[in-house]
């Protein structure tokens, strides 16, 4: 986890740092941030059911600063994540309407960052978020099973959206697509190797306490 941490940290550093020694007028943004986030799977497996789960759901919180030069920005976050998830598998080891539910919990550091332009208060931006998997578990069969550390710890998926600063009010709607930890879980319930892919929408609500501006 180390290795992806400080990479996902060097790359933010090196961002404001850049745009902070900058001769341009620049002015700074930063504040506590709460965010939704609604995701959906894409997998192609007839033993699993994703038309009644597959379904995430999930918050995080934490707090973000902005450097902004000109009409270009860089924005980097700190959040805490906890997202759920469920499935049905289909006639589970071959029995004709077995059909169990599995709940997957995941807690995660994520790392976002933003790189953009400004257009008056409105903003469009892209970036890469570094997921880490803090803890976990999953339920099922009436059995609750810790996260282990045979699950990769770190992830990156990519996200691009728009964003508007209203007053002290900050509004992203970002969408991130990439690898669902909840493949690792499939892997290990069903004995072989799933890499389902995710979609999700994240919309963020955060408040500016500098007054830089």
């Amino acid at each position: 986890m180390m290795k992806p941490l400080t990479i996902a940290l060097l790359l933010c550093l090196l961002s404001l740092s850049a745009l902070a020694q900058s001769h341009y007028d620049r002015f700074y943004q930063a504040g506590p941030v709460v965010k939704l986030v609604t995701a959906k799977m894409k997998l192609q497996n007839d033993e699993i059911d994703l038309s009644e789960g597959g379904s995430e759901v999930g918050y995080q919180f934490g707090a973000f600063f902005r450097i902004n030069v000109q009409g270009v920005f860089v924005q980097s976050s700190v959040l805490l994540s906890k997202v759920k998830t469920d499935l049905i598998f289909k006639d589970y080891n071959d029995v004709q309407g077995f059909n169990p539910r599995a709940d997957f919990e995941f807690n995660t550091l994520e790392l976002p960052v933003d790189i953009g332009y400004r257009i008056g208060n409105l903003r469009l931006q892209m970036g890469p978020s570094f997921s880490f998997l803090m803890s976990g578990q999953r339920s099922f069969l009436n059995e609750v099973e810790k996260v282990s550390d045979d699950y990769n710890r770190s992830n990156m998926m990519w996200h691009f959206g728009i964003g508007g600063d209203f007053d002290r009010f900050v509004l992203d709607i970002n969408y991130e697509f990439g690898l669902s930890k909840t493949g690792e879980s499939l892997s290990q319930i069903l004995g072989r190797d799933f890499v389902p892919k995710q979609r999700q929408w994240v919309i963020g609500l955060g408040v500016n306490i500098l007054n830089d501006y």
